[in-house]
């Protein structure tokens, strides 16, 4: 019994943290009116949230918190640069007229299925690919410019870094 409240209070505490660090990235401001709205909404949605955010059956450690905290910054530092990356590349491709769009399966290694959403999320953010379908640990991604057919070496270029920084967080 007390196994499973720390469990529930770790991830409380991981959810909460990190709707605190979104909150305080969207609204830029150190203000203490803006600090203490963000803690109470954070408090709010974590208390409702908690275990939907990190699944039940995820392994958790409380020790993890901090390592688990700084993959998750890392994971949005790599989504901006993914995101700002294929934009120019998108960009380039519709001026040079150089389009050869596709459909191609890739797998992923991530276990969670709310890490396997994330993952196909950022892959739809990222300009120049649309994950189309998402099944077991399969996706289906529409990329801009198809550039090999090959599932492995696709998964390795659509995927990035994504799929490593959520292994670190979710795994």
């Amino acid at each position: 019994m007390r196994k499973v409240l720390s469990d529930q209070m770790s991830k409380f505490i991981l959810t909460f943290v990190f709707l605190m660090i979104f909150w305080l990235l969207f609204t830029l401001s150190l203000d203490p009116f803006s600090i203490l709205l963000g803690a109470v909404f954070s408090f709010i949605i974590s208390t409702l949230t908690y275990d939907f955010f990190i699944e039940g059956k995820d392994k958790f450690h409380s020790k993890d918190i901090f390592t688990k905290v700084f993959s998750f910054i890392a994971y949005v530092l790599v989504l901006f640069r993914e995101i700002y990356i294929g934009s120019i590349n998108v960009v380039y491709s519709v001026i040079t007229m150089n389009i050869k769009p596709g459909i191609i399966v890739i797998r992923t290694h991530l276990k969670s299925e709310f890490a396997r959403v994330l993952l196909a999320n950022s892959i739809t953010l990222t300009p120049g690919t649309v994950t189309v379908d998402m099944e077991g640990d399969l996706l289906t991604v529409h990329w801009l410019h198809l550039k090999t057919k090959k599932p492995h070496h696709a998964a390795k270029m659509i995927k990035g870094s994504f799929e490593k920084e959520l292994g670190g967080v979710f795994n």
